[in-house]
C-alpha cells in the first residue's frame, strides 16, 4: 500500500512537496485555507491592472523553483536575463550599471566594479578585497549565524556608504533586511551563490504575466495530473498523533495520513 501524506500549505513549497510525494508513489491530500494556490506569491486586480505580490523576481541560481515552473509547463511565461544588467538610479540625477561580462566569476564583475560611480577608487578596490574574503567563508558554520553581514563587513573595510550603495542594494530585495540586520551565514550564503561561485548564477528573471497565472492555475493542473487531491478552503487547526499515523483535524473534519508536511510559514506552523 503506498503511504498516505497530507501537504499543509498550497504556497509553492507545498505545490513542490506534494508534486514530489505524488512523484514517490504517495496517496497525497493537498490543503490550503485560501481559495487559491500560490501562497504569498499571487496576484489581484483592481479597476482593469493587475498587481503581483510576493515573489517578484528570481535567478539563474534558483534551480529549485525554476525546476517548478518547467513542472507547472510555464517557463515560457517567464522572462530570463542573458547576462545580468542592472540600471542604478541616485539622488541627484547620477547613474551607474551594475552588469557581468563574459568572463568566469568572480571575474565577470569586475568591469562594474572598476567603473562604479558611487563608490571612490579606495572604496571600490577595498570591496573587491571583502568579495574575495566573504566568498571563503563556509555558509554552513553555525558561528557565522551569530554575527551580522553589516558587522562583518565593516570589520573588512566596508563602512555605511559602501554597504549603503553596494552591498544593501543585493541584501534587501534577497534577505528582506540591510546588511546591517542581516545573518552572516545568509549573506555569505547569498553572495556566494549569487554572484560569486558561476559568473551567470545571478542573472535575473520575471514573470512576464500575473503572478497567479504563473502558479495558481497552472499548480491546479499539475497536482490534477499528478493525482493530488486539492482541497481548497480548508484551515487545519491542528495535527494529531495517534497509532503510529498522524491526523490533520480543521473543525470536524479529519484527515489521515501516515505523514504530514507543514509547508507553511514558521509562526502559523507553530
Amino acid at each position: 500500500m503506498s503511504d498516505r501524506v497530507v501537504v499543509v500549505g498550497g504556497g509553492l513549497a507545498g505545490i513542490a512537496a506534494a508534486l514530489s510525494c505524488a512523484d514517490g508513489g504517495a496517496q497525497v491530500t493537498l490543503v490550503e485555507v485560501r481559495s487559491r494556490l500560490g501562497g504569498a506569491a499571487y496576484s489581484f486586480e483592481r479597476e482593469g491592472l493587475w498587481l503581483d505580490n510576493g515573489q517578484h523576481v528570481f535567478l539563474r541560481c534558483c534551480d529549485a523553483y525554476r525546476g517548478l515552473l518547467e513542472r507547472l509547463g510555464v517557463t515560457d511565461r517567464t522572462f530570463l536575463q542573458r547576462r545580468l544588467e542592472v540600471p542604478l538610479l541616485a539622488p541627484g540625477g547620477r547613474r551607474g550599471r551594475l552588469r557581468r561580462v563574459a568572463l568566469p566569476s568572480p571575474a565577470h564583475l569586475a568591469p562594474s566594479l572598476a567603473t562604479y560611480p558611487f563608490l571612490s577608487l579606495g572604496e571600490r578596490i577595498s570591496a573587491v578585497r571583502a568579495a574575495r574574503a566573504l566568498g571563503r567563508l563556509d555558509p554552513g558554520d553555525p558561528a557565522l549565524d551569530e554575527r551580522t553581514l553589516g558587522a562583518w563587513l565593516t570589520e573588512h573595510g566596508q563602512g555605511e556608504h559602501a554597504q549603503a550603495v553596494l552591498w544593501d542594494l543585493i541584501a534587501r530585495p534577497t534577505l528582506n533586511v540591510p546588511a546591517a540586520g542581516a545573518s552572516l551565514a545568509l549573506g555569505a550564503f547569498v553572495f556566494r551563490t549569487g554572484l560569486l561561485q558561476r559568473a551567470e548564477a545571478g542573472d535575473i528573471g520575471w514573470a512576464a504575466v500575473p503572478l497567479s497565472k504563473l502558479h495558481d492555475e497552472p499548480a491546479r493542473r499539475a497536482l490534477a495530473a499528478a493525482g493530488v487531491d486539492v482541497r481548497t478552503g480548508w484551515r487545519a487547526e491542528r495535527i494529531e498523533a495517534r497509532d503510529g499515523a498522524a491526523v490533520a483535524v480543521a473543525g470536524p473534519e479529519r484527515l489521515e495520513a501516515d505523514a504530514v508536511v507543514l509547508a507553511l510559514p514558521h509562526e502559523r506552523a507553530a
